[in-house]
């Protein structure tokens, strides 16, 4: 079974019309690595407009209310709701913006994912995949819901550049179950709601869980104590140098200024590298 390395309560902090526990921040990007940061993150109206991409995919999970999506590089957008997930692949570039209607707020889990230095050349683009089309794997006393990824033969249908799983996970009080994860992937539970035990630590909502990693696969072993819900993500390290700042994950210094010089002349969303 895999151990844990580190838990960690998560904090709410307030102001400019938003609820926000980050989950992940980048200040170790290695050790975090496939993944860049998580927020959960529930905000109101025009607290995201316009602002650009680079190097990365968001991948955002809709746990309350509905938003507005749209972006300037596809000219593609829509509409999520509760329980809708989304892949952006930012790629070589891309500007868009996410909102739920004037005068109602939106609760995500939005996770960013990076990519390999080849694939931060791809073009813009996105995958949605509705809540009524998500694969769920049914176990004793509770479901997977598989986003991204797959679990035990049951596979979401989105394609990935990088290889990640993304499962909502949920149980009844005293269920239990050995959650799979493939060798070698960094792995992650945050606790939604409820409580659980995981080899006999209590872990209690809002809660962010970091395991050990092992080149072979490996189980985590779950028991619910309460009726719970708690997302499973774990990805697979892509072992090149980070560098972040703001919105742009690319891996050199170098990279990351000529994308801010690309963003401010007018370049950005024809995708110069």
């Amino acid at each position: 079974m895999l151990s844990i390395r580190t838990t960690q309560a998560i904090p709410l902090q307030q102001g400019d019309g938003r609820h926000l526990r980050y989950v992940m921040q980048p200040n170790n990007l290695m050790n975090n690595d496939p993944f860049i940061i998580l927020a959960d993150d529930k905000f109101a109206h025009n607290t995201f407009a316009d602002h650009p991409h680079k190097g990365i995919q968001t991948v955002t999970y809709v746990l309350e209310g509905n938003l507005q999506h749209y972006d300037s590089k596809t000219g593609g957008g829509g509409r999520l709701y509760e329980g809708d997930f989304q892949i952006m692949t930012a790629g070589s570039g891309i500007i868009h913006n996410e909102n739920p209607d004037p005068g109602e707020d939106v609760r995500v889990l939005q996770l960013w994912v990076n990519l390999s230095s080849e694939d931060k050349k791809v073009p813009g683009q996105y995958e949605d995949l509705p809540y009524r089309q998500v694969p769920v794997l049914p176990i004793e006393g509770g479901k997977i819901e598989i986003y991204a990824g797959e679990v035990n033969g049951v596979a979401s249908p989105l394609k990935l550049f990088t290889p990640f799983l993304y499962t909502v996970v949920s149980l009844e009080e005293s269920a239990s179950y050995e959650f799979p994860i493939p060798a070698g992937y960094n792995s992650y539970l945050y606790m939604l709601e409820g409580k659980a035990k995981i080899s006999e630590q209590h872990i209690n909502t809002f809660d962010v869980v970091h395991f050990e990693q092992n080149e072979t696969a490996d189980i985590i072993p779950l028991s619910a104590t309460e009726r719970t819900k708690f997302v499973i993500f774990a990805g697979k390290p892509i072992k090149q140098p980070v560098v972040a700042r703001g919105p742009f994950v690319m891996n050199t210094v170098e990279e990351i200024n000529e994308a801010f010089a690309s963003y401010r002349n007018g370049t950005f969303i024809q995708g110069t590298y």
